[in-house]
């Protein structure tokens, strides 16, 4: 065995030492090099993918326009909407697809599916207090879907509003179906007018027994015929009202917040509020429409609309169904 000094020693560990040192180096150099490599791949990816999603973005509000003019428009059976809605679709197919052809791209949209539902209204441009009366159901037993409210595009275009407080207010009223007293499981907006320029919504929202209560009050344009609320949107005129979305704390006050998975529909101090509405509601299993008469009516309408997307480029494929049911509020 060779006899080592001292010194002999410690220039081995050092040489060892200094050896271990590059290796590390040389890996840290190998690892960070990957990671780059990863980064930038990810950064590719998301970069494609967002073009997808933005133009996926812009097929759902096309679709959504052609399923609201649908069952405006061609309601005379659901047959009548599918045929109507699936032409539409073809045509934002041939628009984006020639859109997207400018710059490489290849999109495709088609028809997969729908469900039928109910759209309920009135148009005569008077109270809506039916058949007199000011309180009354207007959708009992609404079911909600997967993944959806059950009810969807409610607008109101009041020309009046004739309550002036919180205890006149016009009240929209959503319930657990059966539960014919009391406010448990409930969820209830009410409408007034504070001024000639302010508009002024109170949602109350009880959960199992528990209220919270949430306001929100938004200036009338006096240019306007109308005030324009669209309750399962959240606005007033087009600005966003904390009462009938999410309040400042996080509080859901979407429509029907509180109710549970089948609920009904009913309208209080109907007589204090003067225009048209209209909302789509599920047809569930069960639903019924009880009030209807001379000026509350209802039509067939396609609830929501499931289409097949499908974006291609030469680095990735992006295909999915897109469910579409514009005005579902997220609750």
């Amino acid at each position: 065995m060779a006899d080592l000094r001292g010194n002999e020693r410690g220039q081995i560990i050092l040489v060892a030492a200094f050896a271990l040192a590059i290796i590390f180096v040389a890996m840290a150099l190998v690892v960070n090099s990957a990671i780059f490599t990863e980064n930038l791949a990810s950064r590719g990816e998301t970069t494609g993918s967002n073009d997808a999603l933005s133009m996926r973005a812009m097929v759902e509000a096309n679709v959504g326009d052609a399923v609201a003019s649908a069952n405006r428009n061609n309601n005379a059976s659901t047959a009548t909407l599918t045929t109507a809605v699936n032409a539409s679709v073809r045509n934002i197919s041939r628009q984006t697809g020639r859109q997207a052809a400018r710059s490489g791209r290849v999109v495709d949209v088609a028809y997969d599916s729908s469900t039928a539902g109910e759209r309920v209204y009135q148009s005569d441009g008077t109270t809506f207090a039916n058949n007199s009366s000011a309180e009354y159901p207007v959708a009992e037993d609404v079911a909600r879907v997967t993944d959806g409210n059950g009810t969807r595009a409610f607008e109101i275009d009041a020309t009046d509003i004739a309550a002036a407080n919180n205890d006149s207010a016009f009240t929209v009223r959503v319930q657990e179906h059966g539960l014919d007293s009391g406010n448990e499981n409930s969820w209830r907006a009410r409408i007034w007018r504070v001024d000639s320029d302010t508009v002024h919504v109170r949602t109350l929202k009880n959960a199992s027994g528990t209220t919270a209560i949430e306001d929100c009050e938004v200036t009338h344009d006096p240019s306007l015929s109308s005030v324009h609320v669209d309750v399962t949107a959240g606005t007033i005129e087009g600005e966003p009202c904390d009462a009938l979305t999410t309040g400042p704390t996080g509080e859901n006050f979407h429509f029907g917040a509180g109710a549970t998975d089948n609920y009904d529909v009913s309208f209080a101090n109907a007589d204090e509020i003067t225009g048209n509405f209209s909302m789509v509601v599920h047809p569930g299993s069960s639903l019924s429409l009880p009030s209807l008469d001379s000026s509350l009516e209802s039509s067939p309408a396609l609830y929501d609309v499931t289409v097949r997307y499908t974006y291609v480029t030469t680095d990735m494929r992006y295909e999915t169904d897109v469910r579409v049911a514009p005005g579902e509020p997220d609750v």
